[in-house]
């Protein structure tokens, strides 16, 4: 069965859509991921779904912080540890991402008394 996911951070601020085939990413290569690094996640959840959280979280992190579009984060992961391919090639493709802009405008800024 494959299925859509779109992930969205904060108010639509940034996103990722990936396409799941669960024939191929199935809960246990999903539970990969997830123990490879030392993170929290709800056990009680749905494995695919929780990874699918975490590597959303990392596809914006990549996009925002190197600048790069789907193609460029998909080729990042090519070769990326602790994380998939995102081809298709284990049932995980990243469709689209969009990256978090750093707006001033968004900054607050406090003078401290000493």
């Amino acid at each position: 069965m494959v299925e859509k996911y779109e992930c969205n951070y904060g108010f639509h601020d940034a996103a990722a859509v990936f396409l799941i085939d669960r024939d191929k990413f199935t809960p246990e290569v999903a539970k990969e991921v997830l123990e490879f690094w030392s993170w929290e996640y709800d056990e009680e959840a749905d494995p695919i779904e929780e990874a699918i959280k975490k590597t959303a979280i990392e596809v914006i992190h990549v996009a925002s912080l190197e600048g790069l579009n789907t193609a460029g984060v998909k080729s990042q992961f090519d070769s990326k540890e602790g994380w998939y391919r995102l081809d298709g090639s284990v049932g995980i493709t990243l469709l689209k991402v969009e990256n978090y802009e750093f707006d001033e405008d968004h900054l607050t800024i406090n003078k401290l008394q000493s």
